[in-house]
């Protein structure tokens, strides 16, 4: 095996490395606004969802993330307002996406004969294997996410945090979830090709909460979601690299060890806190 300095001379290594920190980047901030509206388990459920898209792709023959980006943008496009109309809890409407396209893409994926071994990629992520179209999809997306977020920062932040509060004090609610639901949709599907369909939400949600965890003000838990979305995608191709296994599932274990951690040291100082108070 080459060593890791070696192995950072080939292209698909550079774009692997490029690919993950952005995702890793882009996803753990978008992950503070889902920690915000307490809605964890959106990108699940959207990566999920997008399984009907990949199989429909795959049946026709046309580009699966492409139908897959598709069918997570149109559920981001009608949440709020099936929210709405339907006067059910998102947690409701999630619930019910998740299984039921999940469902549509085994049944469709059930129509084409034989195994398909690219599916194994889209479940559990290839990030070796991301092409320099997957990268630049994945830049489009990282460069729409900032510029919404340069524009619209502070509006979105209000209107996950307090809806009603954001409401009365006349901004456009509505639109400004929507906006947030599709660029999670965006970044879900793009997420899809590092850590694959069956992870995606741990790098989405896991980065953002450790966050809240060691921070004390809203500004310090973006940075440090950010410096832990980038840190888990770099630790975890290292010890992918080192250990021989699975680049996917290795940057979210070490995601979740950094949030034990945060988790632990918490507790910790809590304890010594209380310690503190006893006459």
């Amino acid at each position: 095996m080459p060593t890791l300095v070696e192995a950072l001379g080939y292209p698909f290594m550079q774009r692997a490395l490029f690919a993950g920190v952005l995702v890793g980047l882009v996803a753990s901030l978008l992950g503070v606004f889902v920690i915000l509206r307490r809605s964890a388990f959106f990108g699940d459920a959207i990566a999920h969802a997008s399984l009907a898209g990949i199989a429909v792709g795959v049946v026709a023959g046309l580009p699966p993330l492409v139908v897959a980006a598709a069918v997570a943008v149109g559920i981001g496009l009608s949440l709020h307002r099936l929210e709405r109309i339907g006067q059910l809890s998102l947690d409701t409407i999630l619930g019910f996406i998740l299984p039921f396209f999940m469902a549509v893409g085994v049944l469709v994926l059930s129509l084409s004969p034989g195994f398909q071994p690219e599916l194994l990629s889209y479940l559990f992520g290839s990030i070796l294997t991301v092409s320099w179209e997957g990268l630049a999809a994945i830049v489009a997306v990282g460069s729409l996410v900032a510029l919404v977020l340069a524009r619209h920062g502070r509006a979105l932040v209000f209107s996950a945090f307090d809806a009603d509060g954001a409401h009365a004090a006349g901004l456009p609610v509505g639109r400004l979830l929507t906006i947030h639901h599709v660029l999670l949709a965006l970044v879900v599907v793009t997420s899809i090709s590092v850590v694959g369909i069956v992870l995606v939400n741990a790098l989405l949600v896991i980065p953002a909460a450790t966050a809240k965890l060691l921070a004390r003000s809203l500004g310090e838990t973006f940075a440090l979601a950010a410096l832990l979305g980038i840190a888990s995608v770099l630790a975890g191709l290292l010890g992918s690299h080192w250990l021989d296994a699975p680049s996917g599932p290795a940057i979210v274990v070490t995601a979740g060890m950094l949030f034990l951690a945060a988790w632990g040291y918490q507790a910790w100082q809590a304890r010594r806190h209380r310690r503190r108070l006893r006459p």
